[in-house]
Order: structure tokens, then sequence, then C-alpha cells
């Protein structure tokens, strides 16, 4: 062949693309697997913190009581279990509660209540269904009112009072126990309000009845459900806030 023809041969191997090399390629791919995992890593990292923030934001709740002291509270406190027909009425509660000053506290007892006085008729009892008079002691004290939640437009916390065993003695001979379902000191949802002072309690079924004589009505059973209502006013009243 003419030395012509093979220097147009060369010129075509030169333009013609080459095959790439496995070494080549492999280097390639392992650069490309490694930029998208790092990518998915990256994502993957980044939203972590953002988790474990939220999280530690809440358990990181503190509360704040500004001053120390010692409070009277009166009110009224109505239980009813509603599957038995069952009821108790106390127009008149005495409670004393104390708060210590401090900051950064968690909500667990932020207010004790230290001693609670329940009547309600003339002769200091609390009144049932058909008249029956019913003495209502609580067993375990002092109790304690846990901060959960605090809303700082309308000045209320939400919470629970914790701790709770009721003993109810009527004159027809029925002795209730109320606690918790397991038979344990139990608790009831609570709010306090800082604008006036007032202790709520609104509970629906946290406590239960634990234990009854025989002489009780037949609808009683243990396990049933107690709801709770009531209402206290403090004097004077306290601040709770958080943080």
């Amino acid at each position: 062949m003419s030395k012509a023809f093979h220097r147009f041969a060369a010129g075509l191997r030169f333009l013609m693309p080459t095959a790439p090399s496995p070494v080549g390629e492999l280097a390639r791919k392992t650069a490309l697997r490694t930029t998208v995992l790092g990518g998915v890593m990256a994502l993957t990292l980044s939203s972590v913190p953002v988790s474990l923030a939220t999280q530690a934001q809440v358990q990181e709740t503190t509360w704040t009581v500004p001053m120390s002291g010692i409070a009277g509270g009166t009110g009224h406190l109505k239980a009813t279990i509603a599957q038995a027909g069952w009821q108790a009425s106390c127009d008149t509660v005495e409670a004393k509660v104390r708060a210590h000053r401090g900051a950064g506290m968690t909500g667990e007892g932020v207010i004790a209540i230290t001693n609670v006085m329940v009547g309600g008729s003339a002769n200091g009892l609390c009144v049932g269904l058909l008249g029956v008079n019913m003495e209502v002691t609580v067993d375990t004290l002092p109790l304690k009112f846990d901060a959960m939640a605090y809303d700082a437009r309308t000045g209320v916390v939400a919470g629970r009072v914790s701790g709770l065993t009721v003993t109810v003695e009527s004159s027809n001979g029925c002795v209730l126990t109320i606690a918790g379902p397991d038979g344990k000191p139990g608790q009831a949802d609570a709010s306090y309000s800082n604008p006036d002072g007032t202790i709520v309690i609104d509970d629906q079924g946290h406590l239960r009845v634990t234990a009854q004589s025989s002489s009780c009505n037949a609808g009683i059973k243990i396990g049933d459900s107690i709801i709770l209502d009531g209402r206290f006013e403090l004097t004077p009243r306290g601040i709770i806030t958080s943080p």
C-alpha cells in the first residue's frame, strides 16, 4: 500500500472513539456511587439533630414559681360512677397548698396540697343519691399538682393532681376505696389559672373503684371508672409559669 493510504488509516483510528478501559470505568462508577451515598448520608445526618432537638425541647420544659408561700382553698367536688348510678356531692371542700420559690424546676409537684377537708351538708358530710350521707377522706397526703403545659396567652397551666387515694364511707354501710387502676395512688386531670388562682379538676376515668364492702350497691363493680369534677379558689393566689 502507498504511504498516503497508511497516513489516512491512522487518521481514522485517531478520530474513532476508544472503548473505555475497565479500570477507568470502575473508577467512574465508584465515584458516582460515593457521590450518591454521600448525598443520602448528608440528608440523613442533617435530619437527626432536628429530631433530637425537638425531643430535648419537650424533655427540658422547666417551670418558675416566683414566690414561696402557703394558701388556703375553698370549693366543691363531685364524684360520679356513671355505670352504677352512684354519686357523691361535696359542696364544701377546704384545702391547704404550699409552693416553693424556684426557677428551672421540673413540673412534678410544683405545688404541694398538704391538707384536704371534704364536707358539704349541715353535718359536714357529702351527700349521695337518695340523701345518703357520705364521709370522704383523702388518705394520701400531701398530694401533688404536676404542671405539664403552659398557655402564656391565658395564663393557664394544664396538669394533674397526683397521689390520690380516697375512702368514701356511706351511712348505708357502703365503703369504697378510689385510687389508680392498679390500686396504687392515682391521678386526676387538673389545671391552674394564674389570673384568678383557681384549680379546676375535670377528670374522666383515671381513677377507679379498687375496693368495696359487701353493703355497697350491687351495681358498683371493682374497676368502675370515676368521673371527678371540682373547682377551688386559692387565697392568696400564686403564680406558675414556664419557663
